[in-house]
């Protein structure tokens, strides 16, 4: 364990963005807490799926050699336990090292005893042995834990569920399920076990032939495994789609030439989650099931029955209360959908930078004409958002009233189940709050870090929603090098106007993160958090935020301030340089929770 530790140690020549905050009073469990939650034990948090958090530093290697091993999977299994992740990867990472702990067979014991009620499914467990491998260094073979860890993770389960596992989880991690049967050397303690190990290692037509005469569970595996094969290879929708009703099979087995089909996503529909029917609205609004049918005639029977699950899915506040769906997500699900009846089409999957580099690739000949357009807009540009934009948003305003009309019912529903998600799911932490917000109208400024399909001042106005919905007092502010207070709207398209009429013309021009306490201190306003966001490139100024929060605290006495600095489209951070300090670089839909824990000080305790 401790040779490993030396592996991954930090440099001492890195950038200050990943050094431990200077005055960093918590213990080394506060810090292992926060990096099972959230994947960094620092002052630093990146949304969106990153390797970062391998690089931990000491603190799992210290806990360990101090003896405190048993405390490590104490936490591991409090965390799984009670949810209090918001990222699987770094848990399953600490476990895996945990299963590696030098000469202290009671921790690994411990630890591998834990595997088989952290690892779900099967993304979890090859996400395990892929660290496990990372910590082992080992190039064949396996130790006698590991194996009787994985033989004993398949033979707990049902049979019927490992069966869905191997067909819909094939590969993850550059694992795959026969391989795992090999390097375990897999002993099935059932007849189940042993056929589903058959079909895997040597295919269903070989296994069914060593077994002609099947017993009733094994049966049942054999008509399993034959309507997903049957599905995978089908051309005929509606035959695929009574296999999918009867074996209550995913979307996973259904080749894409059939997800054209009606009946295809009418039985899918039948067994998805909230979550996934609002994934899935797109692909059913560019296929005309969720319209309206005309005036006077009841349409399509099947395209009906869509309609009505539909629905039913999204006025279920049992489950989206249940799911914990965020707000957040809810949005990025509304945009979607209303961009299905967008004019402007996307080519590609391309963003705007690169819809322009195409652009000017493809009209070279037509240069003069491409020049003299380029300085119209950055006419535009300098005049402000106002101006700057208005045909993006117009064709947005175009593309939600045509939503709007297609299916009022699933329009209304959208938006009010993300307003009951703003109730249920998001948690009040009775702070004041000081929201500084700074943003560029800058055109092509489309989609931030961690979730690139919404822009910076949508991300920024749902924040300002949320807060002004949950908390009893909030401040909104606009900021450059100062911050000038801004009337809080009603509702949030008005946020985003006003945010928008307030947007600097460059993205690059220089902000100061430290103006926002400044202004507060001038002001004498008393703040619990000061929330900083930009979409630009951020400056110090004469003083940094670190050392204007401290000033801030000392003057107004208000010693447990803490200031959250989010950079929407900054990949790292370098100004959480005090304790109750925190950069976040990026955004998505882990980290309001992320802010609310950390603002009541809860984001590094159990």
């Amino acid at each position: 364990m401790l040779g490993y530790c030396k592996k991954i140690k930090i440099s001492e020549t890195e950038s200050p963005s990943t050094k431990m905050a200077e005055g960093d009073v918590r213990s080394n469990e506060e810090k292992l807490i926060r990096f099972l939650k959230t994947g960094t034990e620092r002052n630093f948090f990146l949304p969106g799926k990153n390797k970062s958090f391998r690089y931990l530093g000491n603190v799992v290697c210290t806990m360990m050699n101090d003896g405190e091993g048993q405390r490590v999977v104490e936490c591991i299994k409090r965390v799984h336990a009670d949810k209090l992740y918001h990222k699987r990867e770094p848990l399953l990472f600490i476990l895996a090292q945990s299963c590696h702990a030098g000469a202290n067979d009671a921790v690994k014991k411990a630890a591998y005893d834990l595997v088989n009620e952290v690892c779900a499914n099967p993304v979890d467990l090859f996400t395990w042995l892929k660290h496990i491998k990372i910590c082992s260094q080992f190039t064949k073979g396996w130790g006698s834990g590991l194996r009787r860890t994985v033989n004993n993770w398949y033979n707990s389960r049902d049979p019927k569920q490992i069966a869905e596992f191997v067909t819909r989880y094939t590969h993850v991690e550059r694992w795959s399920h026969k391989d795992v049967f090999r390097l375990s050397h897999i002993k099935p303690k059932n007849d189940g076990l042993a056929f589903i190990v058959k079909v895997v290692c040597k295919g269903l037509k070989t296994a069914k032939e060593a077994t002609p005469d099947p017993a009733p569970p094994v049966a049942k595996l054999v008509a399993y495994f034959d309507a997903v094969e049957y599905v995978k290879h089908s051309t005929d929708g509606f035959a695929a789609a009574m296999k999918l009703e009867e074996y209550e099979l995913h979307k996973e087995y259904v080749p894409m030439a059939l997800l054209s089909s009606k009946e295809i996503w009418n039985s899918l529909l039948l067994n998805m989650t909230v979550k996934d029917v609002m994934t899935s609205l797109p692909a059913l609004g560019r296929r005309a099931y969720l319209t309206m049918p005309a005036r006077g005639t009841d349409g399509d029977p099947v395209v009906r029955e869509i309609r009505h699950k539909v629905l039913t899915h999204l006025q279920d506040m049992e489950s989206l209360e249940s799911e914990q769906i965020s707000p957040f997500f809810i949005y990025i699900a509304i945009r979607n959908y209303v961009r299905v009846f967008s004019d402007v089409k996307k080519h590609g999957g391309k963003g705007g930078k690169a819809l322009k580099r195409e652009h000017a690739a493809t009209n070279e000949d037509q240069q003069p004409q491409s020049k003299k357009k380029k300085k119209k807009k950055g006419k535009k540009q300098d005049k402000g958002q106002g101006e700057g934009v208005n045909k993006e948003e117009t064709d947005e305003n175009k593309a939600t009233e045509k939503a709007k009309r297609n299916n009022p019912d699933i329009y209304e529903a959208l938006h009010k189940a993300f307003r009951a998600a703003v109730e249920k799911n998001t948690p009040t932490t009775g702070k004041s709050y000081l929201l500084a917000l700074k943003a560029s109208s800058s055109e092509f400024q489309k989609g931030i870090r961690g979730t690139p399909s919404i822009s910076a001042i949508e991300v920024m106005a749902l924040m300002a929603t949320i807060l002004k919905k949950k908390e009893s007092s909030v401040d909104l502010g606009f900021f450059t090098a100062s911050l000038t207070q801004m009337k809080y709207p009603a509702e949030m398209e008005n946020i985003i106007q006003d945010i928008g009429l307030m947007a600097v013309p460059d993205l690059t021009l220089a902000c100061d993160p430290a103006s926002p306490v400044t202004w507060a201190l001038e002001k004498k306003r008393k703040y619990d958090v000061i929330l900083v966001m930009s979409d630009g490139h951020e400056t110090e100024g004469e003083t940094s935020p670190g050392s204007s929060l401290v000033e801030y605290r000392q003057k107004m006495k208000l010693p447990n301030t803490k200031m959250v600095i989010c950079g929407l489209a900054s990949p790292k951070l370098e100004f959480a340089t005090e304790p109750g300090m925190l950069d976040i670089g990026g955004f998505d839909a882990t980290v309001p929770k992320i802010i609310s824990e950390f603002v009541t000080e809860k984001l590094d305790t159990l």
